[in-house]
């Protein structure tokens, strides 16, 4: 679905640098540049959002073995 949502915006700014008189390999490169700009925040969003809903889990496992291995030892 976002890749679709990427090419289109892509695709329509290699239509827009045509239709404005643009050189080809200039368009096609702006496109190009686009699509990769626009497919590497994509992705880096997504990845950084696994990391974060991933993180506090971690922790407060890590706490909660640690408060329950000090019990252990008490008793």
């Amino acid at each position: 679905m976002l890749i679709r949502l990427i090419s289109v915006i892509a695709l329509i700014q290699f239509m827009l640098l045509l239709i404005s008189g643009a050189n080809v390999n200039i368009a096609l490169y702006r496109s190009l540049l686009v699509f990769m700009v626009l497919f590497a925040a994509i992705y880096l969003t997504i990845f950084f959002l696994n990391i974060i809903q991933k993180s506090p889990e971690t922790e407060n496992a890590t706490v909660a073995d640690g408060g329950s291995s000090t019990k252990q030892a008490e008793q």
